[in-house]
């Protein structure tokens, strides 16, 4: 482990000297630093397809680029984070806070595959793709541009990959400057949790569960509840657990370094960044360090970005980048278990310390969360990214005007390696007499009961690895003759990918194609496909053809609207293609394999030998999902000042793998194999709007975005139902289905003998009490059953999403504000909040939620089902009881700057700006105590207010 770290270290040492030597070598010298911000040439605005580039007027597809500048205005230890919100199309549901391990997921334009849930996106960053893991550890100051690829014309070129959309994320290179630019940026942040769910004291607790136990016919456990209105008594505690464990802030803090410049011949783009993120957790090292740690993310990026004109013909370019990133947490537990255990854990179970100093615990609970943080060791993380592109562009005007060669090649890899420091101690129970007093020995001394013992270990290893490999030949061309101009690129490419646990890699080669035909810069047809394939297929079923295009129409350059002084630019524009999906998760079905089934008893010895049967049939002709879009979209600016995009697009993704839901008779001693028999259909549309202007020297821009997506399974292999509602087929993915809630069961829907009367609906779930939850009877057959299970609002994924941005520079002050909303949202807390909504049950603690359970007293008013320590299927059945409105608007980052004046010997440097800016400050939703992004479990969502200084020399 000590020499792959020395060895990674000197490796990063060659890229950042390579990177400096190179920078240095290409700078031009004596110039005024005035100059310093001058770019000497301009070009026009292109649009990236990750794979290819396209002039922004002739672009054909449905895309939308976010400029790096605009993700710096959030604080966060994830740069996937910074985009929520942000990109029409995009959806990027929000992961953990917990540093290092607050991973979002991506949709692109919902979801269209029940097989392609989130994270599907295929992300490209320079030209090649990589992990999603590779991308969240990226420095938002070395990103020059984020671009998404929604349609068919924008990523017909990626073949069967290109289905779930394509993040095309590109950093920054050298420009052509006077004299080198050095860019410095510093922020400090303040973290603290967006809300934290709640929990009832001690005394709260221990009367309704007596109260909950009388509700069960068990007799009470408390004999005294008012004891527990003490704050000090170990023998009756009365502990707030969130107190005990976590701070009330934590900091973030990132520092970034730049040098960039360049001139005909050389340009070059150095970075280094270092961010340090801290958890919550409070006194984690309070023993030693070496037994506990608060959560802790360090995080190291290097870049260097070279382009080198080695003839008026030939140009190649380098680009290097490697990430370290060390991650600690405390041991013996996940946060998820941690944060479980703080909700889950009464205040009144047991003291932190015990009299006697020793660690206090409850055999019922066996987990004493200051104990496992400050003493059951540390848990460290390495992980090593390195990306390689090496790419060359060779022009052959000499065979044909507007002809190029080119050629690259990318290795990127990961590598996680773990080190663990692990110890246990003792915990000791205080043992209590019936009425709920400490038990005492002849000598007077407490009784107490030990839980656990010493132990130790050291575990060191690495558990998780990837590395993709790609190359890739190509022609470009860009020619005009007249008023025609053809443009087009043809790309032969092979990858391969391997990581942990993957027996064969998983390779794809092909070929890509693009020809763009304008006509007067007015009418504009686009040709694109590729014809590529995965080795994951049988023979004969491996490539396949995935076709597009697209059409526009510059209208505003019509006689009819030339020289209109209100639209200044009116193009529409249409696309039709195919794109396809493969998914690792159903490689080889075309062989069939032996599998592991019950074994058989030989010898004299009786030894038990495993058995095995043949697995599911083979299927020769599976393959990919495929999905044909159609999109129409228009572009336009008004006045010079209001840009529009609007996109409504149709999907139809076919070929979904499913198992066909024939039973099988067990004699037959076969499966059914995938089949690609699955269908849905996703529309919707995307809309984006900004207005820029000045007054005077005021500048100012406002803006606003809206996406909205609906899928609709058309068909879906499903067993027989007897009524319509009860199947898949015609509703959303993810449709939220359960019971129709009708009240609680009242006192008066029993007889005398504690049974139903008649007409009142039974349950076949449970047996049911007054104060259980009752619901609708859809079939009137008298009993509730899964036949009464209803689709209920909408799924958990949002189908609205809007951002809204507005912004001014004036006497140089800045500011920015962007916030997001989300709607046509559904959440249950009977699956993400179990264990805030159900008290007592399997040693449940009790929350604000239970507050106004049902009695006899407020059997018309109250908002929870009856307290019960006994578990009740009745009322764990999916319901609308249980489901909220999921919507929400989050404020996510607002920024206020100030540049100061060059005035004396600041005149020295370019720019200094101070600036303070905050994320996720503000948040409205509909949901009682509980945040509805992630409904407040687990490791806290966080807000944070930072303070920054930006330097250019």
């Amino acid at each position: 482990m000590k020499t792959m770290k020395k060895e990674y270290i000197k490796l990063f040492a060659w890229i950042f000297t390579f990177g400096s030597v190179s920078a240095a070598s290409a700078q031009t010298t004596n110039v005024t630093s005035a100059d310093s911000a001058k770019i000497n040439k301009t070009k026009p605005a292109t649009v990236d397809y990750g794979l290819r580039t396209e002039q922004l007027w002739k672009s054909t597809g449905a895309v939308y680029t976010l400029k790096g500048e605009e993700l710096t205005h959030m604080v966060t230890g994830n740069l996937l984070n910074t985009l929520q919100g942000r990109i029409p199309g995009l959806t990027v549901v929000t992961g953990s806070g917990e540093p290092g391990y607050d991973n979002p997921t991506l949709y692109v334009r919902g979801q269209s595959s029940w097989n392609i849930a989130g994270n599907q996106v295929i992300i490209y960053l320079d030209g090649f793709q990589v992990d999603m893991s590779a991308i969240a550890s990226l420095s938002p100051y070395e990103i020059e541009s984020v671009t998404l690829l929604k349609d068919a014309a924008a990523t017909a070129i990626y073949g069967l990959q290109g289905g779930a959309g394509v993040l095309s994320i590109r950093t920054k290179k050298g420009a052509n400057l006077p004299r080198t630019q050095i860019t410095v940026n510093g922020r400090y942040g303040i973290l603290s949790a967006v809300q934290l769910p709640t929990a009832m004291n001690a005394y709260d607790y221990t009367r309704l569960y007596n109260q909950a136990l009388q509700n069960d016919g068990l007799p009470i456990k408390y004999t005294n509840p008012d004891l527990y209105k003490a704050s000090n008594d170990p023998f009756h505690p009365n502990v707030n657990w969130y107190d005990e464990v976590l701070k009330k802030n934590s900091t973030i803090q990132d520092y970034n370094f730049s040098f960039r410049g360049g001139n005909d011949m050389a340009k070059y783009f150095v970075a280094m960044n270092y961010t340090d993120f801290e958890g919550l957790y409070k006194n984690a090292n309070a023993i030693d360090k070496d037994f506990g740690t608060n959560a802790r993310y360090n995080k190291i990026n290097l870049r260097a970005n070279v382009e080198l004109q080695l003839s008026k013909s030939l140009s190649v370019e380098a680009n290097i980048t490697g990430i370290t990133e060390d991650k600690n947490t405390p041991a013996g537990f996940t946060a998820t278990s941690l944060f479980n255990g703080l909700l889950n854990i009464p205040a009144a179970a047991f003291p932190v310390k015990n009299p006697n100093g020793t660690w206090g615990n409850s055999s019922v609970y066996n987990f004493n969360p200051v104990e496992y943080l400050q003493q059951f060791g540390v848990y460290n993380s390495h992980t090593r990214n390195l990306q390689t592109n090496f790419g060359f562009v060779e022009k052959l005007d000499a065979i044909t005007p507007g002809l190029a060669f080119n050629g690259s090649l990318s290795f990127s890899n990961q590598y996680i390696g773990t080190y663990q420091k692990l110890f246990s101690v003792p915990s000791y129970e205080i043992v209590k007499d019936a009425n709920d007093q400490p038990t005492k020995d002849a000598n007077g001394n407490i009784v107490y009961k030990t839980i656990g013992a010493v132990g130790q270990a050291i575990v060191d290893g690495g558990n998780v690895h990837w590395n993709r490999n790609s190359v890739k030949l190509g022609f470009d061309y860009n020619r005009s003759f007249g008023k025609s101009t053809f443009t087009g690129m043809l790309l032969a490419q092979r990858q391969g990918y391997s990581h942990d646990g993957l027996v064969y890699q998983v390779r794809t080669q092909g070929l890509s194609g693009n020809v763009t035909y304008d006509y007067s810069q007015k009418y504009i047809v686009n040709l694109s496909g590729a014809y590529n394939g995965s080795a994951d297929y049988a023979p004969g079923h491996r490539y396949g053809f995935f076709p597009s295009v697209g059409l526009g129409w510059i209208a505003s350059k019509e006689d009819f609207l030339k020289d209109n002084t209100a639209i200044n630019f009116l193009k529409v524009r249409a696309s039709y293609g195919t794109t396809g999906n493969i998914n690792e998760a159903f490689r080889f079905l075309n062989e069939q394999y032996a599998v592991g089934a019950n074994g058989y008893i030989v010898g004299t010895a009786n030894s038990y030998k495993n058995g095995m049967t043949e697995g599911a049939f083979a299927n020769l002709n599976s393959s990919w999902e495929k999905k044909t879009t159609l999109n129409i979209g228009v572009d336009l600016t008004l006045w010079k000042n209001l840009q529009a995009t609007v996109d409504v697009f149709t999907e139809k993704r076919t070929g979904i793998l499913e198992i066909p839901s024939a039973n099988v008779p067990a004699f037959t001693g076969f499966n059914l194999q995938y089949a690609n028999t699955g269908e849905v259909k996703n529309k919707g549309f995307e809309a984006s709007l900004n207005y820029n202007n000045n007054v005077g020297s005021f500048q100012y821009n406002l803006g606003g975005s809206a996406a909205f997506a609906r899928n609709k399974v058309i068909q879906q292999s499903e067993n027989a139902q007897p009524y319509a509602y009860l199947y898949n087929t015609g509703y959303r993915l993810g449709q939220m289905k359960g019971l129709v809630f009708k009240g609680y069961y009242q006192q008066s829907d029993f007889d005398a003998n504690g049974n139903l009367k008649a007409g009142v609906p039974s349950s076949s779930y449970a047996n049911v009490k007054p104060g259980d939850l009752k619901f609708a009877d859809q079939d009137g057959n008298g009993i509730i059953n899964d036949y009464d299970k209803v689709p209920l609002g909408y799924a958990k994924l949002p189908e609205i999403t809007l951002g809204f941005n507005l912004g001014f520079k004036y006497m140089g002050f800045d500011f920015a504000a962007y916030g997001e909303g989300v709607l046509h949202r559904t959440v249950s807390l009977l699956d993400d909040a179990y264990i805030y909504t159900h008290p007592f049950v399997n040693n449940n603690n009790i929350t604000p939620f239970s507050a106004n359970a049902w009695t006899p007293a407020t059997a018309n008013t109250a908002t929870a089902p009856r307290l019960s320590t006994q578990s009740n299927a009745n009322n764990d059945q999916q319901s609308d009881f249980w489901l909220r409105n999921g919507n929400f608007f989050k404020l996510r980052s607002v920024e206020l700057g100030y540049t100061l004046p060059r005035v004396g010997f600041l005149k020295k440097l370019d720019a200094v700006r101070v600036f303070a800016n905050g994320t996720n400050l503000i948040i409205w939703d509909k949901i009682d105590n509980l945040e509805a992004e992630r409904l407040s479990m687990g490791y806290p969502l966080m807000k944070v207010v930072a303070f920054g200084l930006k330097v250019k020399l």
